[in-house]
């Protein structure tokens, strides 16, 4: 009876730790040096926004390939951040990637009504200058590595943009400019990031 008893401890024992186990090991996805959406991090703009990244969540989703599987994600801006992309409620697009290092390098984020939205890097700045009012502090940063990126659709094409996005390393996004593609109008500045804390 005793023998009986220690292996339904041992065969007990064993199913607990593999299910325990099965657990510890879902992958963690860790931010990358352009957005660096560590837990506890934040950042303000000067439209008011206020951005953070609230800390590791178990995610998945579905594709056209299958289930992703459970992978621990930055939860960063009310989304599951992978990487550079986003997760985003679309079986045929499930991330939509924001960014990349490679200047020139382009792809699709989404695909409505027979037109692709496409985003591309155009360059990556050596450094840039953002200047605030002078009522404000600090009066001017300079941001170096910016990583510079447009989002447009197919049938227009890359220089007729709707949104440019900039983000420097280390740092994440600093500026995202809107144009209205259909115009000759001046590309309006929507927000500029004002102070940030990245805990990483």
């Amino acid at each position: 009876m005793r023998t009986l008893n220690f292996i339904i401890s041992i065969l007990f024992l064993a199913v607990f730790f593999l299910a325990c186990n099965s657990d510890d090991e879902a992958e963690y996805v860790y931010p990358k040096e352009y957005l660096p959406a560590y837990p506890f991090s934040f950042w303000d703009y000067t439209n008011g926004e206020r951005v953070t990244s609230t800390g590791y969540e178990s995610h998945s989703y579905k594709s056209n390939a299958g289930n992703s599987g459970s992978k621990y994600v930055p939860y960063y801006n009310g989304s599951y951040l992978y990487e550079y992309s986003i997760y985003q409620f679309s079986e045929n697009y499930p991330l939509k990637k924001l960014l990349d290092e490679t200047p020139g390098e382009q792809w699709i984020v989404n695909e409505l009504n027979n037109v692709k939205y496409m985003r591309q890097v155009t360059e990556v700045l050596d450094n840039m200058l953002i200047k605030f009012p002078p009522y404000t502090n600090p009066i001017d940063s300079v941001f170096t590595d910016v990583v510079v990126v447009v989002e447009y659709t197919d049938s227009l094409g890359v220089e007729r943009w709707n949104t440019k996005e900039y983000y420097a390393k280390n740092i994440g996004l600093i500026q995202v400019e809107i144009n209205n593609p259909l115009d000759e109008n001046i590309p309006i500045i929507q927000k500029q990031i004002r102070s940030y804390s990245i805990n990483k």
